[in-house]
């Protein structure tokens, strides 16, 4: 496959299956290529340090592969024209980044394989992407001594780091997207809201502590993941987030009351303040007017590179040059859930379980049509179940179990055709269940712990027939609220008693007079 091809510039090779491993003299084979896109296949051995001596590359992808062995320290550093260096998902390992401090590469892509150590002390250069996540980092992450102006997206999301984070990370002022989740970070976080205009920040699973807010600019960010952290404090400053779409803080300890402006955010299509300390009832009472705005898209920054050795134009040039961002994850339907950025648009949800939220649910919470996904539970919600819910027409996953609701399950929710998860179990609700629509299919998991929770019953013209009566009701008193059978029965009488009369004064004439009655009376009883 590998021949001397003076001529060719770009090779794409990806989704194939081709196997063994590259030439160690590729520099001789293809001495003028700019692309070269060989991903996605099953390519192992080493990389050729020959790679570095293809002056005019400037784009080499090599992601998803079986590539072992370190990443020639050249690549870093000898390859002025080299704009994309991909080598995600790989069994590369070694110091990261070569250990180099000078990078000239525009983006750099290195997740997902087996580097180990610390991160370089010091790095200079103008990449526009450093993405480190998903290896073996160990160590503090202290930005001191970096000199990056032009680093737009860093992740190093998914190592060992630990230690605090150090406010020379303000400096890095070009960041719009910064992922350092699923680390041992600890501390406070540094006030840097004057100096980093992030768009995307998840520092999710850390052990950070504090008030976080001071840490980014709130007129910019639109994803904020803060969850399963140490932070403290209100959630007053969550208003002054405009733009915000995707706002994940559970798992924190943050307290207070949710306050009304929330339902200003009218950008926001995920929300997560489940298992905090939030208190006060649910501040939805002018949800309606705003709908909040589901629709909107999120327009993310394109990170494409500058090519300056190829017409861009091409028809035959076809590789993506955007950045892909991480996905999320979010609890619903009982399961947690990873979505990538690209779906979250199509994804509507609200988690506010395991907070100490009471009162009543607020009937406008139905005004929520375009919701997927809502989740009440283990707080101290009471009163009936809103009718108004059955207007949510895009629930998935409805979750209020765990409360103090009463009142019978209002069988309008048997019109939520989309619904497949529901739960009301342990609350004092009462009356029947409704077995027609997505309600035929669940489990008595959805009602346990509802003691005067009754049988199935069906929707009948609008209406839920009241429970059966109890066994010992069935015919109690029944003579005494029925009158013509009274007038029956004391008819009978009266005309036994004068039938006896009648006997004791002529016998032969009196027991004539005893039958007719008699067949009278019985007649009186079947009419």
């Amino acid at each position: 496959m590998w021949q001397h091809q003076s001529a060719l510039q770009m090779i794409n090779i990806s989704r194939n299956y081709l196997a063994g491993q590259l030439p160690t003299n590729i520099s001789s084979v293809l001495p003028n290529l700019l692309v070269i896109d060989a991903s996605n296949n099953i390519i192992s051995g080493h990389l050729p340090p020959s790679f570095c001596n293809i002056s005019s590359m400037a784009i080499m992808d090599l992601s998803n592969n079986k590539v072992t062995g370190e990443v020639p320290t050249c690549l870093f550093t000898d390859l002025p024209s080299l704009d994309i260096l991909k080598l995600s998902n790989n069994n590369l390992g070694g110091p990261i980044l070569g250990g180099v401090s000078n990078l000239l590469v525009g983006a750099i892509f290195l997740d997902s394989n087996k580097f180990e150590g610390t991160l370089p002390s010091s790095l200079s250069g103008n990449p526009a992407i450093m993405d480190l996540h998903d290896n073996k980092l160990s160590g503090k992450f202290d930005a001191s001594f970096w000199d990056l102006s032009s680093l737009q997206v860093l992740s190093v999301a998914s190592n060992n780091l630990t230690g605090k984070i150090y406010p020379s990370i303000c400096k890095l002022a070009s960041l719009q997207i910064l992922d350092m989740s699923d680390n041992s970070f600890v501390g406070s976080t540094p006030n840097c809201a004057g100096e980093l205009k992030l768009y995307l920040l998840n520092m999710s699973q850390n052990s950070l502590s504090g008030f976080p807010s001071g840490f980014f600019d709130s007129s910019n960010i639109t994803i904020l993941d803060l969850r399963y952290n140490h932070f403290i404090g209100s959630l007053d400053w969550i208003h002054s987030l405009p733009q915000i779409k995707l706002l994940l803080l559970g798992g924190n300890r943050f307290e207070g009351q949710i306050s009304p402006n929330i339902c200003r955010l009218q950008y926001l299509s995920i929300l997560d303040l489940s298992d905090n300390r939030i208190s006060g009832s649910l501040p939805l009472a002018s949800v309606a007017s705003h709908d909040l705005d589901f629709l909107t898209l999120f327009e993310l920054v394109s990170f494409g590179a500058v090519f300056s050795n190829m017409d861009m134009d091409d028809p035959s040039f076809t590789y993506d040059t955007s950045y892909d961002l991480r996905g999320f994850t979010f609890s619903t339907k009982g399961n947690v859930y990873a979505y990538s950025l690209s779906f979250f648009n199509l994804m509507f949800g609200i988690d506010l379980s395991g907070n100490i939220l009471l009162g009543e649910i607020p009937w406008e919470i139905g005004n929520l049509s375009h919701v997927k996904s809502l989740n009440l539970s283990n707080n101290f919600f009471s009163g009936r179940i809103p009718t108004t819910l059955a207007n949510m027409s895009a629930v998935e996953s409805l979750d209020l179990s765990h409360n103090d609701l009463n009142g019978p399950i209002p069988w309008q929710l048997s019109q939520l055709w989309s619904l497949e998860v529901f739960s009301v179990a342990y609350n004092n609700l009462s009356g029947c269940i409704p077995d027609t629509g997505q309600f035929a299919s669940f489990s008595t998991d959805s009602y346990i712990g509802n003691k005067n929770l009754g049988n199935a019953c069906s929707v009948n013209s609008g209406r839920v027939p009241l429970p059966p009566a109890a066994p010992e009701d069935v015919g109690e008193n029944k003579t005494s609220d029925d009158p013509v059978l009274y007038l029956v029965i004391a008819a009978s009488f009266m005309l036994t008693f004068w039938a006896t009369l009648a006997f004791s004064f002529c016998y032969p004439f009196g027991r004539s007079v005893i039958l007719k009655l008699h067949h009278y009376s019985e007649e009186l009883q079947c009419s």
